[in-house]
């Protein structure tokens, strides 16, 4: 039989390593996306003692660039190979700044950079027949009463981040919402999801005072964390395809998450966007 492929972005730690161990142990060949090599390369070893595992590749991205984006879809396009699984994971909360073209920093990289990666690879996805794109979200989207367009390319207003962040999540939630819309009739599928609050790297830019508050909340060690995301590649039917996901089950998201006039808006913006930085 063939073998399937996967892409984890942000596979050098936290959900990401899990997610592309648990592939590695169902026989799924997996591309780690992320900004370091040396940081991957302990997945890269673990993935490689692992019975029945493919070879793995690393894979250069850095989300905040889009040249980078750009070229970590072509290096993957080059191989000529379908792609099964999208696991769109990287992310961060707590940082302030722009990316290098100029959008809020936890936007431009926790949804834009992975808009943009999984529009160029459209045509693996596609051609892989059946193909997925898992969107890692938070139930943070919640807090979000308003996307406000213009400020999704001004520097981060709030001193903790956080709020840019649930804007990112809320995102990740209508591009899900609008794959589905528009790829559902061709076989390509797409799921959001909630993966706990999870004891992971993704929290190491909160303001210090903040952190504490996490740890009296409880939190998921990364394994279960990655179990939540890995259930909408293989857990579920296609027939929900578009949903939101938490604790393993579809859940109702926000109001908001589900305005399909916002997400179309979304997504105009977002290609708008695509074209005038491609390359």
């Amino acid at each position: 039989m063939k073998v399937k492929t996967a892409i984890v972005t942000g596979a050098n730690t936290g959900i990401g390593k899990e997610i592309a161990l648990f592939l590695g142990k169902r026989g799924i060949k997996v591309f780690l996306a992320s900004r370091s090599y040396e940081r991957t390369l302990p997945v890269i070893n673990a993935l490689e003692k692992l019975r029945g595992a493919q070879k793995c590749e690393w894979i250069s991205l850095n989300l905040d660039s889009l040249g980078s984006v750009h070229t970590c879809a072509d290096t993957f396009l080059k191989k000529n190979a379908s792609l099964n699984y999208l696991f769109n994971n990287a992310g961060f909360a707590g940082l302030r700044g722009l990316t290098k073209e100029g959008f809020e920093l936890a936007f431009g990289v926790n949804y834009f950079g992975h808009y943009v990666l999984t529009r160029r690879l459209e045509t693996a996805l596609l051609s892989s027949k059946n193909a997925r794109i898992i969107n890692v979200s938070s139930k943070i989207h919640n807090r979000v009463k308003k996307l406000d367009f213009p400020s999704l390319r001004k520097f981060t207003q709030s001193s903790s981040g956080i709020n840019e962040y649930a804007v990112s999540k809320l995102a990740n939630i209508l591009f899900t919402c609008e794959l589905h819309r528009r790829y559902r009739s061709v076989g390509l599928s797409s799921f959001a999801v909630h993966p706990g609050l999870v004891d992971t790297d993704i929290w190491r830019t909160l303001p210090f005072f903040l952190r504490p508050l996490l740890k009296l909340r409880g939190m998921l060690s990364a394994e279960d964390g990655a179990k939540n995301v890995v259930s909408c590649a293989f857990d579920f039917d296609t027939t929900l395809s578009g949903q939101y996901f938490s604790k393993c089950l579809p859940t109702k998201p926000s109001k908001l998450a589900m305005e399909e006039k916002l997400a179309v808006e979304l997504w105009e913006k977002s290609e708008s966007w695509m074209d005038q930085y491609s390359r």
